[in-house]
């Protein structure tokens, strides 16, 4: 009789087969930097990120286009959202027997992938490589049907999502009113961003801070995107499993704790990502002297959702969210926090800007 497996999971057992690392933990040191291994299925470099906080719904994985070269076609039956790192390029996508649509990206690009259409990517520089990180459901989806030819060779079709319109890619940008937090925001719909910061941020709900939240692909994976200035923190929140938080600049490190549990600090700077496990109470400080910014690439988007886990990311306890104002932290947690970050900043010579806290 065959050796019994117990606990197996799909995804794991797929990456293995694919001939990839598959990274865990809670943190992604460097993904600018981090190194990859052939993957034959695309024809470029990749690895596989399957973090502590995405309750294995979600993967993320980087991958590398060598220059002048493309990868090969892909299809399959998860979502994938894609943010590009390094250089630039092209991509194709389409259904069998249609036209195809292509479109040109960045550095700082953000685009998704419809679900189940052929898509490939395309290197624009002859000798320089090109790096992207993408978010996926292929864990959930993996795990659930068991089944590789399903994922990959299925002809199934969604209009509803995609049905090769020719401006699909146009990069054209609307703009919504989203009700959910404390005050009213602004969200961004397009399924092609040439680049995230060329679109005008808003204020945020939280103190100091700007950014926008992406809708892309009528899909369950969205995108957000926040700065903050240098000797800042954020006040504390939690939500659901998924959310990969990509630091594009500054320094800075993040506290993150379950209920009555100790705290994890977690260091960052340009290129690291982790994971906040699901609902676990989490702030973000910046301790350098210029501005930090991070991409969220995360599941459930705002249209469209999986857990409820998310509903109240921005909306305070006092109205039935999951984000504490400063003035409803307990005394000991602010006096904690307030002294960590007054140390890692007098360490790098940067100027405290917390007066609603510290002025108390």
């Amino acid at each position: 009789m065959a050796e019994q497996q117990w606990n197996r999971l799909y995804f794991d057992e797929w990456v293995k087969k694919e001939g990839l690392d598959l990274i865990r933990g809670h943190k992604v040191d460097n993904v600018f930097t981090q190194p990859l291994k052939p993957w034959a299925r695309t024809g470029g470099s990749a690895v596989q990120i399957q973090l502590d906080g995405t309750g294995e719904l979600n993967a993320a994985y980087i991958c590398e286009i060598p220059g002048g070269e493309e990868l090969k076609p892909q299809r399959h039956v998860y979502e994938e959202m894609i943010f590009v790192l390094t250089g630039s390029g092209s991509t194709s996508v389409w259904y069998e027997g249609r036209k195809r649509n292509s479109f040109e990206w960045q550095a700082g690009s953000l685009f998704a992938i419809p679900l189940n259409a052929t898509y490939q990517h395309f290197n624009g520089s002859g000798s320089e490589p090109a790096r992207y990180i993408a978010v996926t459901t292929a864990p959930i989806m993996m795990n659930l049907i068991r089944n590789e030819d399903f994922i990959f060779n299925n002809d199934a079709v969604f209009p509803e999502r995609y049905n090769g319109e020719e401006d699909y890619f146009s990069g054209k940008v609307t703009m919504e009113t989203f009700t959910g937090w404390d005050k009213p925001t602004s969200l961004a719909f397009s399924n092609f961003y040439a680049d995230i910061n060329g679109i005008p941020f808003r204020d945020s709900v939280r103190e100091k801070t700007k950014g926008m939240s992406f809708e892309l692909g009528n899909g369950v994976l969205g995108a957000h995107t926040v700065e903050f200035p240098g000797g800042t923190f954020t006040n504390i929140h939690r939500h659901g499993p998924g959310a990969h938080v990509l630091w594009l600049k500054g320094e800075g490190y993040s506290l993150m704790w379950p209920d009555g549990a100790q705290k994890v600090k977690t260091d960052w700077g340009p290129g690291s990502m982790f994971v906040p496990p699901s609902w676990w109470w989490h702030g973000h400080a910046v301790v350098s002297k210029e501005p930090a910014q991070y991409i969220a690439l995360k599941l459930s988007s705002k249209r469209h959702k999986v857990h409820r886990q998310s509903h109240g990311t921005m909306k305070s306890t006092r109205t039935g969210g999951s984000m504490l104002n400063f003035e409803d932290f307990p005394r000991e947690l602010l006096e904690e926090m307030k002294r960590i970050f007054e140390e890692e900043c007098t360490k790098r010579g940067t100027p405290v800007h917390m007066e609603m806290v510290f002025s108390e």
